[in-house]
């Protein structure tokens, strides 16, 4: 089974920008990979230094940017970041961060997002915390990155432009659609740089998934607060991967269609992406014959499918609701046998054994009636040589090539 590796945001106590970066060093980011991102940037003199400290009984690092540098607005960050000489794949995730952030702040003070000063973030942090998560992320190459609901609470701040309610407007303009629970702490939980970071960087917002956990590191917030101890926290793990996959099954019941357009709509839906299609004859209300179209769809399909079973047929509704299929590990090879080249598909159990091997009807029936001789010979030969050459190893011949 593929395993891929994936990192939790566990927010108990919030999110800032120094916090994701004090988590990643002590997880194991080498100060050295921040070090050369910053000369990569083009700021001289920045340090990144991380701490040791004790935050409600718990250890973990807290960051001190040292060092001096202002921009005027967002404009002079975005051209640092794009003069710079970054890789490609750190630019374009430092862009985003800073971008959706400039972007709420715009909205909220009424003005050009090229114009957007970050009031409430002193100096080069703003930069310094961008351009640091996705170096961290890309030294520790996670292909999933999940994050714990955030917990928001009430109060007010002072910031660049006066007095603002917490939390922050520009952190509740970014985390629309993000599951967020009451703070257990008082005072800032969230600020906009961290909620821009995170929003930026996870895919989906819940509970801890299931992984192998490979490592831990802690940030530590600047503030030590009573109760619940002012830390971020990121668990780093192997997830194996299901077989067991999330589908979609669309239905339609039709009694009033002319039969003959039936199967054009079945192979229409298979042609633009169905996983299956089927007719299953039913008896209506009335006594009248009819058709159930099923449809087997990825999440991804669902809407299209459904729009076109509305156009294509007479139902004037499409059921859809999700299910769960198991499916074994398979195989798209061919195999060399007397008569030529056959396709075959091979089902696999965990170990590598062979559950089921079938050969596809296709490519047996182009075979059989070029060289003249029955469907059910061609594949009985198939069927034989592909077990041989599992018997054997599986990749020497007569298998000649290896599909999705």
């Amino acid at each position: 089974m593929k395993q891929k590796r994936i990192a939790y945001l566990d927010c108990f106590a919030g999110v800032s920008g120094d916090m994701v970066l004090g988590a990643f060093l002590d997880l194991g980011l080498p100060p050295e990979v921040l070090d050369e991102g910053w000369r990569m940037l083009g700021l001289k003199g920045v340090q990144v230094k991380g701490q040791r400290v004790n935050r409600g009984g718990i250890m973990g690092t807290q960051v001190e940017v040292k060092g001096k540098g202002t921009f005027k607005n967002y404009r002079e960050m975005k051209k640092a970041i794009d003069d710079s000489a970054l890789p490609s794949g750190i630019k374009e995730l430092s862009l985003k961060i800073l971008h959706q952030l400039a972007q709420v702040e715009a909205g909220i003070h009424g003005m050009e997002i090229e114009e957007v000063h970050f009031h409430e973030i002193g100096g080069i942090d703003t930069i310094v915390d961008t351009v640091g998560a996705a170096l961290g992320v890309s030294h520790f190459g996670w292909e999933t990155i999940l994050c714990s609901p955030l917990p928001l609470n009430r109060g007010f701040v002072e910031g660049g432009h006066g007095r603002l309610p917490l939390p922050a407007p520009a952190t509740v303009a970014l985390l629309k659609g993000v599951y967020i629970v009451p703070a257990a702490v008082e005072g800032e939980t969230v600020t906009p740089t961290g909620a821009s970071i995170v929003t930026a960087l996870a895919s989906g917002f819940g509970p801890l998934p299931e992984m192998e956990i490979t490592g831990v590191g802690y940030g530590a917030g600047t503030r030590d607060t009573e109760g619940t101890p002012n830390l971020l926290r990121i668990i780093q793990g192997i997830q194996v991967e299901k077989q067991q996959e999330g589908i979609w099954v669309l239905e339609a019941d039709v009694d009033d269609m002319n039969p003959e357009l039936l199967p054009y709509l079945n192979q229409l839906l298979l042609k633009e992406g169905a996983i299956d299609a089927v007719l299953i004859p039913i008896q209506m209300k009335k006594g009248r014959p009819g058709f159930t179209i099923r449809v087997l769809a990825t999440a991804a399909q669902r809407e299209g499918l459904a729009q076109l079973i509305l156009r294509e047929s007479t139902t004037l509704g499409v059921r859809m609701y999700p299910a769960e299929r198991m499916t074994l590990p398979r195989e798209e090879r061919e195999v060399e046998t007397q008569y030529g080249k056959i396709k075959i598909k091979v089902a696999l159990d965990q170990e590598g054994k062979i559950i089921n091997l079938m050969p596809e009807y296709e490519s047996c029936r182009q075979v059989a009636e070029k060289k003249k001789v029955p469907l059910k010979e061609v594949y009985q030969e198939a069927i034989a040589k592909g077990r041989e050459a599992f018997k054997h190893g599986g990749g020497n011949r007569p298998f000649i090539k290896k599909g999705v």
